[in-house]
This record gives C-alpha cells, sequence and structure tokens, in this order.
C-alpha cells in the first residue's frame, strides 16, 4: 500500500472491504505521504487523517491508542480547525466502516449533533447487515461485536433505530453468522446496558442460553451460566440452580486433570461461592472439606534475593554503620527514659502506602495474582503486587529496633523493671482507671498489672536467647498472646477516653463492639495519633499486615510463627500508644 495523494487514498477507504476493526498500516502510510511534502497545509491534511485512523471507539467511548501520564494519543483536541475538515470527510465518504467511524467521532466532539449520531447509526447497521466472515474467526467476531456495540449505545442515547438494532441481533440468535461467545457477549452487554427491561427480549435471552446448557463447549458452558444468572435477576427469577450448576462447573475443572496447588484453590473457592450463593448446604460442606485438603498442596516458597551492587551495598553498608554508632551512643550515654522515648520519636517506620505509591505495571493486567494469610487462605482485601511497607518494617525499622533492644538489654537499661517503671511514670497506662462502685466493689483496670506478666516473660526469655545464641520460639507464645489481646483492650479504652465511638447499634437493638480496624480509622482517634504510627498498628493488627489480633484470638499461630521479632514490635507499638496523658484534654 502506497498513497501518492490524498485522492489515493480515500479511493483506498472507499474500496476497503476488510471488515476488521484493526489497522495497524494505514497510520504508517499517511505519515509517509505527509512527510514527502513541503505543503503545510497538505500536511495537516494528512496529520488529520492519521488521527482519524488511530481513533478507537469500543463500548461508545474513544479509547486512546497510547497513554502516559497525562499525555494521550490521539485526542479530539488534535483537529484544531473546528473539525470542519471531519464534517467535510463525513459527508464525502460513502464507505460504511468509515462513515460511521467519521461521524461518531464528531458525535463525541464538541460539535455534537443528532445527526451525526444518526448518521453513525445507520452506517454501523449497513455494516453489520452486509458483513460476511466465518463464525470461526476470532478477530472478525470481535470486529463485529465492536461495531454492534457501538451502535447499540448510540441507539439507546438517541432512541434511534434502537428497536431494529435489538431485533437484528435477535435474528441472529438462530444462524450461524457469529460464533456463540460472540452472541453470549453481545447479549450480556445488552441486558446490562438497555435503558428500560425488556422482559420479552430477557425471556428470548434466558430461553437461548438455557438451551445451550448441554450442548456449549467447557468455557463457553461457563459464561452461558453466569448470563443465566444476571437475566434471572432482571427477570425476578432464582437464579440458584445457575449457582449450583456453575459451581458445579469449577469443581468439573478439577476433575478434568490432576490439578493441585493454586489452581485447584482457586476452583474450589469459586465453587464455595457459587454454592453459597445457591444455598446449597451439602455442597458446601463438601467443598470446604475439599478446600482444607487442597491447602496441603499449596506450597508458599519464601524467594530470597541478593543484592551484589558494589555500590549500593557501600552506601547500605555506610547508612547501618551511621544508625548503629547513633544506637550505641545513646543507649550509652542516655538514660533508659530517654531510650524508651527514642523509640516512640525516631522517624524509622515506613510512611502508610498509598494508591500512588503502589507500582503500576502492565505486566498486572496479564497475570491473575493470589495474596494468602497464615492458614492459605486467599485474602481479597490485598494485592499481588509487592507490599513495600512490609518489605521497609522487616529489613529496616526490625533491625534499628532489634539493635535498640539489644544494646539496651546489654547496658541493662532495657529490663522489666525500667520499662514497667516507664509505662507507670510516664504513659497514661499509669493513669487509675479503677472505681468503687455501688456494691463497694472495685472495678475497672489496673492496666499496668495486666501488661506486667507479659513483659515479666519476655524479657526472661531474650536474655536467655541472648545468652545461649538460641531463638526459643515457644518461650514467647505467652508473651504475645497476652500483649496482642491486652493492646486491643489498650486501644478501646483510649478510645473512650477521647470519646471515639466504641459500641455499635444493630437494628434489632442490640450492642456490638466496633472491629479493631474500625477503631483505628475513627476521626478522633487519627485526629491525635500520628499517621505512621495509625499505619504501624494496622500493619500488626489487622489483615493490612501481620493480623496479629486475628491470628492469635482464632490460634492460627504455629509454635515457629512466635519469635522475639514479633513481641519487639509489639512493645513499640505499646510505648507510641501509651505516649499521651489522658486528662480533660488529650496532649501529646
Amino acid at each position: 500500500m502506497q498513497f501518492t495523494d490524498l485522492d489515493s487514498y480515500y479511493t483506498y477507504l472507499e474500496e476497503d472491504e476488510n471488515f476488521s476493526i484493526l489497522d495497524f498500516n494505514t497510520t504508517k502510510y499517511l505519515k509517509i505521504l505527509g512527510d514527502g511534502s513541503s505543503d503545510p497545509e497538505f500536511k495537516k491534511l494528512c496529520s488529520y487523517e492519521q488521527f482519524f485512523c488511530d481513533f478507537s471507539i469500543k463500548k461508545g467511548e474513544h479509547i486512546p491508542q497510547y497513554q502516559m501520564g497525562d499525555y494521550k494519543y490521539p485526542t479530539l483536541e488534535l483537529f484544531d480547525d473546528d473539525f470542519v475538515y471531519l464534517k467535510k470527510r463525513a459527508e464525502e465518504t460513502i464507505n460504511p466502516k468509515y462513515k460511521s467511524r467519521y461521524n461518531h467521532i464528531l458525535w463525541l466532539s464538541p460539535q455534537k449533533h443528532y445527526n451525526y449520531a444518526k448518521q453513525a447509526i445507520e452506517s454501523y447497521m449497513t455494516l453489520l447487515e452486509n458483513s460476511n466472515f466465518a463464525a470461526d474467526d476470532n478477530l472478525l467476531n470481535n470486529s463485529f461485536r465492536t461495531y454492534f456495540e457501538n451502535l447499540f449505545l448510540l441507539s439507546q442515547s438517541i432512541n434511534y433505530k434502537s428497536a431494529e438494532t435489538i431485533d437484528y441481533f435477535t435474528t441472529l440468535l438462530a444462524g450461524s453468522k457469529i460464533s456463540e461467545f460472540c452472541k453470549y457477549a453481545i447479549m450480556r452487554f445488552i441486558v446490562e446496558n438497555i435503558k428500560k427491561n425488556d422482559a420479552v427480549l430477557f425471556e428470548k435471552f434466558f430461553d437461548y442460553a438455557n438451551s445451550q446448557l448441554e450442548i456449549a463447549e467447557d468455557r463457553l458452558l461457563e459464561s452461558f451460566l453466569k448470563l443465566l444468572i444476571i437475566i434471572s435477576q432482571k427477570l425476578k427469577k432464582s437464579p440458584a440452580i445457575f449457582h449450583e450448576k456453575l459451581g458445579d462447573w469449577h469443581i468439573s475443572q478439577l476433575k478434568k486433570e490432576d490439578r493441585q496447588g493454586f489452581v485447584a484453590h482457586h476452583f474450589y473457592l469459586n465453587a464455595l461461592e457459587e454454592y453459597r450463593k445457591a444455598n446449597h448446604k451439602e455442597k458446601i460442606e463438601q467443598t470446604s472439606v475439599m478446600l482444607e485438603q487442597a491447602k496441603k498442596t499449596i506450597d508458599l516458597k519464601k524467594v530470597t534475593f541478593e543484592i551484589k551492587d558494589e555500590e549500593i551495598l557501600e552506601k547500605l553498608n555506610q547508612y547501618w554503620k551511621l544508625t548503629y554508632d547513633i544506637i550505641k551512643r545513646i543507649v550509652t550515654e542516655k538514660s533508659s527514659k530517654d531510650i524508651y522515648e527514642y523509640l516512640i520519636v525516631e522517624d524509622f517506620l515506613p510512611k502508610p502506602n498509598s494508591d500512588e505509591d503502589k507500582p503500576k505495571s502492565g505486566l498486572a493486567d496479564l497475570v491473575t495474582t493470589m495474596t494468602f494469610d497464615i492458614n492459605k487462605n486467599v485474602n481479597k482485601n490485598k494485592s499481588g503486587m509487592i507490599n513495600h511497607y512490609h518489605l521497609h518494617i522487616s529489613n529496616f525499622t526490625f533491625r534499628q529496633i532489634s539493635c535498640v533492644f539489644l544494646e539496651g538489654i546489654k547496658e541493662e537499661k532495657i529490663t522489666f523493671q525500667s520499662l514497667i517503671d516507664y509505662l507507670k511514670n510516664y504513659t497514661w497506662y499509669g493513669s487509675d482507671f479503677t472505681y468503687v462502685d455501688n456494691n463497694d466493689e472495685k472495678q475497672g483496670f489496673d492496666w499496668i498489672e495486666l501488661l506486667a506478666p507479659s513483659l515479666q516473660v519476655f524479657f526472661n526469655q531474650i536474655e536467655a536467647d541472648i545468652k545461649t545464641t538460641t531463638n526459643h520460639n515457644q518461650g514467647y507464645i505467652l508473651a504475645i498472646d497476652s500483649l496482642v489481646l491486652k493492646f486491643e483492650g489498650l486501644l478501646r479504652e483510649f478510645s473512650r477516653a477521647i470519646e471515639a465511638q466504641t459500641i455499635d447499634f444493630k437494628a434489632d437493638a442490640t450492642e456490638e463492639r466496633i472491629s479493631f480496624d474500625k477503631l483505628l480509622d475513627n476521626d478522633k482517634l487519627t485526629n491525635v495519633i500520628p499517621a505512621n504510627d495509625i499505619a504501624f498498628f494496622k500493619y500488626l493488627f489487622t489483615s493490612e499486615g501481620m493480623n496479629l489480633r486475628n491470628n492469635i484470638a482464632h490460634c492460627f499461630y504455629k509454635t515457629e510463627n512466635y519469635s522475639s521479632a514479633t513481641m519487639l514490635l509489639l512493645i513499640v507499638a505499646l510505648l507510641r500508644l501509651g505516649n499521651y496523658r489522658l486528662n480533660t484534654q488529650l496532649d501529646k
């Protein structure tokens, strides 16, 4: 293909019988044509046609070919002649493939007018009616679907030939002009995007989709079942039978091959979800048992990596030497009180994760990721991408904290007694929360008494581990279990003190305690406690991180999950939450 002038290009458009919506070459030859001329006006017209050829419309909207940040290509703004040229081309062009596009672009532009939509609708209809391709040609079936979706949305938006558009498609259900998947996809699109529910049309789609269940191929069967669920809901019918069949379909995928590990987990989870929606208790129980068995085949391997870049290693070593020297000086020269305050005020916590901070990669669109909790359950609240917060805690925050404690314990400045004294004298935990009730009985909490056993066990164990250079996991079980649960109590006590809500009232007038997560999201709490500390608490106690509260309360932790590292992080959290005075006003 080579254009000698714009007339040869126009002729090519009129004679083009290729039904495909994709065009990878025309723009290239238009650029060659424009670059070969010294006439600025001619170059501009060639550019307009390049923009036109690259302009993609899907589901009634313009989809840029390229997008990086705020930059998009092509855009309507590139047609800087007030769309005069496009209007002229829309009138002159006869080929419905291009006449529909010229007019559709004008409809999307600031020059929007009813006649442009009308012309586009008529051209789309002509294009589809005259199309002829093999029913197993997936590329051209996809083009048919794209053209039809544009036609349908336009006809709905201006209420022009909307009935004719739907009638045309329904005639295709009995024939073989398009593939069964294309029929499914268009039916679903119509059901989900039609402006007014059409019970007669939906019944027709329902009957067709239902008739395919016995003959549809594997993946197509899944698609038709999903469609039947949607249509059932539109028709106010129970979709339970189709949820059950969809669950059966997921189970059948496991029986076809010896699928284990992540793949088996995926199908069992999907099946379980469908059986729940169908309220099929027997299959829910059966699938739950099979899911638990399947977890044994999931191998969650740890992947380690070694930094070999000498320049990076040198900078890291310099950083750690400087950090160690600062900590050593503080521990040697300062008092126990100063050391605990260093753990409170030092900026060694990572900043909270945000959507802007999350890495964005095209790879994420090509793969499916699954995030598992400690029980190998899929965590739907987490993405499968790298957790930078966790990496920072593991590689930087914990190393600094452990260095402070090790040096402090060696210098006998961090001890059970010094920590208890600090908590009693310099945190709100030492306040008297007890009172005598009407029966002369003491009520309320002495938080120091409640915290002391956990801390006593911890210091006994870590001092023994330091002497023997071991990490006796079992020795930290009581300390961690106790302190995790006490931290929740402290957080609720703190919330009550600042008049933050701690109890919800349900519709039946019963009370329930607000969840740990909601406590940390309360505005009164976040207005007092720094964002970095809130993020740290969430990392330790909620599903955003270690989920200690849930794992401890439900006995999900095994012996090997306990360590001095977890206890050190908990003590820092304890110090940071306690760094307040609970008077009439809360001062930090």
